[in-house]
């Protein structure tokens, strides 16, 4: 059997983003600030609702902000 000679990176594409946003929250628009808020919400409430913790759901709208 021949070895494999692909790598992570080969084998993943870099993800490309078109615009990236400034490292504080502070210096965000007001536009991706609602939405970092409005993405926060709906996991508070869906932690709420299912009792579950909540530590990490500003890490994770965050996430999901800059990755969209």
């Amino acid at each position: 059997m021949a070895p494999m000679t692909t790598t992570i990176a080969t084998a993943t594409p870099a993800i490309e983003h078109c615009h990236l946003l400034p490292e504080s929250r502070r210096e965000w628009s007001s536009g991706v600030q609602n939405a970092y808020r409005g993405v926060l919400n709906e996991l508070d409430t869906w932690c709420r609702k299912y009792d579950a913790p909540k530590g990490l759901n500003s890490w994770i709208a965050e996430e999901a902000v800059r990755r969209s």
